[in-house]
């Protein structure tokens, strides 16, 4: 019903607005494109896709191996009404920058397309089409495609697969249904491995001496039969505490102190489950209101940022 109710609401909208988190990722910046070209076929108006903060390095790499020409801002708002705003993987107001003005208004329509833990912002004023289980938002427009009856072409396929490719780790983290959905899209792009190739980019240096650092850095507390870690970096905190859980730590906690204080986190899936708790519902978004900032994530990997 959800998902019959917001095919009804692009058919019937005029204006639309399409926003992802700051710094876009593939899965944020090929879904949030996915949608525009459901808008299209829906109601053939054009929408405007805003990425606060421009798109992330790989997010660039693939959009230049697809020789994408997308039009888009980074900054600055369209002087344009809209009657409808969809918010694409983004967990919460904070991740939208300047652009939450394009949902401050109280007569606009908003959906939030997403699969990590909901703000409570969100709750209040949008339409959620939020599955938290998912491993990609990419998945989500797959399956909002087919509820609104618009076939996919083989270019949105394959987006949308690399996009699923990406945030599960090429399928590393994934269940049952994100395998259904990325065998249905392969069905249609007919090829694997040059998509699979696009997202294992090289390490470049900087980020390697990160992880040394990090790893150098590191205080590691013992919970009962649990490795914690936390360290501190410049940059790729992320990518830092990947590392950290490689080398052997259960769950990682990464600073980086720049113009904002960020802090990554990861844990291992099985510890997740066996302590039953979810890193962005229970620790992250607890961190980011304690130090008068804002958190939110997966189950194992999540993020906050003051």
């Amino acid at each position: 019903m959800l998902k019959s109710e917001i095919c009804k609401l692009i058919s019937s909208s005029k204006s639309i607005a399409i926003v992802t988190h700051k710094n876009a990722d593939p899965d944020a910046f090929f879904s949030a494109y996915a949608i525009l070209k459901l808008v299209e076929k829906l109601c053939g108006a054009k929408a405007d896709l805003y990425f606060p903060e421009s798109i992330s390095a790989a997010t660039k790499r693939v959009v230049e191996y697809f020789s994408m020409k997308v039009d888009y801002l980074s900054k600055g708002i369209k002087d344009k009404e809209y009657d409808l705003v969809f918010i694409v993987d983004t967990g919460s107001p904070e991740q939208l920058g300047e652009y939450v003005e394009l949902i401050s208004k109280n007569n606009i329509k908003i959906v939030l397309i997403d699969h990590h833990f909901t703000h409570d912002f969100f709750l209040k004023k949008a339409i959620l089409y939020v599955d938290s289980n998912a491993k990609s938002t990419a998945e989500l427009v797959y399956q909002l495609y087919k509820e609104c009856g618009v076939h996919i072409s083989k270019d949105v396929a394959q987006y949308l697969l690399v996009a699923i490719l990406y945030d599960t780790r090429q399928f590393s983290i994934a269940r049952p249904l994100t395998f259904k959905v990325a065998g249905e899209l392969l069905e249609i792009v007919g090829e694997y491995r040059s998509l699979a190739g696009i997202i294992k980019a090289p390490m470049d240096v900087s980020e390697k001496i990160a992880r040394l650092k990090a790893s150098r850095r590191m205080d590691l507390y013992k919970a009962g039969d649990y490795l914690i870690a936390v360290t501190n970096v410049g940059a790729y905190e992320a990518s830092a505490a990947r590392a950290i859980l490689d080398l052997g730590a259960d769950m990682a906690f990464v600073i980086s102190e720049n113009d904002t204080v960020r802090i990554s986190a990861r844990a291992k899936q099985n510890i997740i489950k066996r302590l039953g708790i979810h890193l962005g519902r229970d620790v992250m978004v607890k961190l980011g209101e304690l130090m008068g900032g804002t958190g939110g994530g997966h189950d194992a990997a999540a993020g906050a940022e003051m």
